[in-house]
């Protein structure tokens, strides 16, 4: 589903709405929005169209496009675009003047959330395993060095249950926008799972991954400690390896990196391990 995601982004920056012609697509969006808003519907249509509506009337007008599309396609025998339908349900419903199909970029944004971690605003689990995918066949095919970092937050537990769950909540975005801004613009990072999180650095071998990874526990441990906004020192525990002949796949990368986070807690935690 996050290939046709992001698919449909691709096509959205040459033209709105033009490929969005499964619903499968549409409906993922709206499932991503509600947890972002109790209007996925009235937010939707406000960021494509700047047309405000209460939420119980855009999901009728949304309801009302996605029938007249496969209207179109039964009486067409053939595909039609969901831009095509809402231009035929609007101008049908005397509604086209109220209506302008010109912004682009919003939509693009719309997407952009469906593939991002809400928290923290890093890539969302399911999509860093795509990219880690796509790193790992190209690391394969042109024999080029790939590293990847798994993190975890040491002793999160405290946080939530000491502090609240409000706490908790900050030391995962710090540490997000802490990672966001210490690793290099190449590098791809997502929250794989609670407090949990992945950075993937293409063309980048073990021993130049350990020295980022030092770097970066040393500095998570250093900004949250000379900050009034935590109670106590936030440290991380990272595991590093690097692509190997002998992995099958991109699973093996990651499981071979979060055994080696294992590995540094195991010595001591807010340290790291290289496997």
């Amino acid at each position: 589903m996050i290939e046709k995601i992001l698919q449909t982004k691709e096509n959205l920056e040459l033209d709105i709405l033009s490929d969005i012609g499964d619903e499968s697509v549409f409906n993922f969006i709206i499932d991503s929005l509600k947890y972002e808003t109790s209007a996925p519907y009235s937010t939707l249509m406000e960021a494509i169209f700047h047309y405000k509506v209460p939420e119980f009337e855009a999901e009728v007008i949304w309801s009302n496009i996605i029938a007249n599309q496969k209207t179109m396609e039964r009486r067409c025998r053939r595909k039609i675009g969901l831009k095509t339908a809402v231009v035929d349900y609007f101008s049908a419903n005397g509604m086209d003047d109220k209506i302008v199909i010109v912004i682009k970029d919003n939509m693009v944004n719309v997407i952009d959330a469906t593939t991002r971690d809400p928290l923290t605003g890093l890539f969302s689990k399911e999509f860093i395993k795509l990219e880690i995918d796509k790193e790992f066949h190209r690391a394969r095919r042109y024999n080029l060095p790939l590293a990847l970092m798994f993190i975890d937050i040491d002793d999160f537990k405290k946080f939530n249950d000491q502090y609240g769950h409000s706490m908790g909540d900050q030391v995962l975005s710090t540490t997000g926008k802490l990672l966001l801004q210490k690793v290099r613009h190449t590098d791809k990072i997502g929250r794989y799972g609670g407090e949990e999180f992945i950075v993937l650095l293409p063309h980048t071998a073990r021993q130049n991954a350990m020295r980022i990874a030092r770097k970066l526990c040393r500095e998570i441990r250093e900004s949250t400690s000379a900050s009034n906004e935590f109670p106590e020192e936030v440290t991380v525990s990272i595991g590093v390896t690097e692509i190997n002949a002998e992995m099958a796949d991109s699973s093996a990368l990651i499981d071979i990196a979060d055994k080696a986070m294992y590995q540094a807690k195991a010595q001591g935690k807010n340290r790291c391990h290289c496997s």
